[in-house]
């Protein structure tokens, strides 16, 4: 009996820890256009992926292949949102 408990109270305790949690985070955001011609003007980071979210938002991966830079932005028609930057990756070289 107290395996059985002992193997309960295990499995509640993992599976709390697999849960996904909602993080809070302050992002840079402004006009969507602005936004995507200022990484093309200023990194030279231009688009190698896009993926439409299910909330009709896009993410987009822009990426300078020489110096190895890159960005993440989610996007509508208005505002885009710096998701993340930074350099290089785990394929830096396929970017």
């Amino acid at each position: 009996m107290k395996k059985l408990l002992a193997l309960s109270l295990l499995f509640c305790l993992t599976g709390n820890a697999q849960e996904l949690i909602r993080l809070q985070k302050p992002l840079q955001c402004s006009n969507a256009e602005f936004v995507m011609s200022h990484f093309a003007k200023e990194y030279g980071e231009m688009p190698v992926w896009v993926g439409k979210t299910d909330t009709n938002s896009h993410i987009t991966l822009l990426a300078n292949k020489e110096k190895k830079t890159w960005t993440v932005v989610e996007y509508t028609d208005t505002t885009a949102c710096v998701l993340g930057s930074g350099n290089g990756g785990s394929n830096p070289n396929n970017i």
